[in-house]
């Protein structure tokens, strides 16, 4: 298993199968999870997820970078796993800088403003208070931003 570069900074990839990637850089105490495939059985959603909530208990990760770039399918259930269970566990353990990167398709972001809306109504607008969610168009975006805030 090779590990990723990014603008030069190097992560090590902590767990990978054929429907998710994850990694990580200490540096930047940035994980990303990387989707490989067009679609995340939500068993297998799960457990990429879960084996970062072990990376977020074991090391410094400030930062989290959900890249869905090749997903072709939203699934609503993964998605309230995700924002309603996951999200606020990790809040707990101090990660709450989250960023995503949706795939190049229109329907896929109405797909998701739709979905937060119905877990909304489930679980309440605060679900997700004190988690700070912000979208990007690539990894390189976020390094440079954070690289930038260095200098």
């Amino acid at each position: 298993m090779t590990n990723q570069v990014h603008r030069n900074y190097e992560f090590r990839i902590v767990y990978n199968d054929k429907y998710a990637t994850l990694s990580y850089n200490e540096e930047l105490a940035l994980a990303i999870c990387t989707a490989d495939s067009e679609y995340i059985p939500i068993n297998d959603f799960r457990k990429v997820f879960l084996a970062a909530s072990e990376l977020v208990e074991t090391l410094k990760v400030n930062r989290f970078i959900f890249d869905k770039r090749k997903l072709r399918t939203f699934h609503q259930p993964s998605m309230e796993w995700y924002f309603a269970i996951w999200k606020p566990s990790l809040k707990s353990k101090g990660l709450v800088n989250h960023y995503k990167i949706l795939p190049d398709l229109e329907w896929f972001a109405k797909a998701v403003e739709a979905g937060k809306q119905e877990i909304f109504k489930k679980y309440g607008k605060d679900i997700l208070n004190g988690i700070n969610i912000n979208y990007i168009s690539s990894i390189e975006e976020l390094i440079d931003q954070l690289d930038k805030d260095k200098s």
